[in-house]
């Protein structure tokens, strides 16, 4: 399974747990998902090597950044979901925060990072021969 199709199953299940009421997990799923189409589009931006098997989002977001700037700014949202990952899988003391509002949140900061990925991190020709030229 690629990454691409990876986030997408993550974010469905992320859905799912939001419809059911576990809001928590939603967050840390939504959180990953972002992860996951950030991957996705990496190959196609050189020195990709070095965040594949990283967990900085932060980083492979700017990486990406190089050679797809963002319409919208979405280092906040890639932020969030960097800390909420770990909080929201291993949390400590209350867990009230994890609101259907918080958790609504995350649903769509996983739809904008979507909507880079698919309608900004564009293949061109260039990357097509390099694929087929292994």
């Amino acid at each position: 399974m690629n990454f691409y199709d990876n986030a997408t199953e993550v974010y469905l299940a992320a859905e799912s747990l939001y419809e059911s009421g576990h809001y928590r997990m939603s967050i840390c799923n939504s959180c990953l998902s972002i992860e996951l189409f950030l991957k996705s589009r990496l190959h196609l931006v050189d020195g990709w090597e070095e965040y594949e098997f990283s967990h900085d989002v932060i980083n492979i977001y700017r990486h990406l950044q190089k050679r797809f700037p963002s319409k919208i700014d979405l280092t906040k949202m890639i932020t969030l979901g960097r800390k909420y990952f770990n909080e929201s899988r291993y949390p400590h003391g209350d867990t009230a925060i994890y609101t259907k509002e918080f958790a609504q949140e995350f649903l769509e900061h996983v739809a904008n990072v979507r909507s880079y990925i698919d309608d900004e991190c564009i293949a061109n020709i260039g990357d097509l021969k390099n694929k087929f030229k292994k």
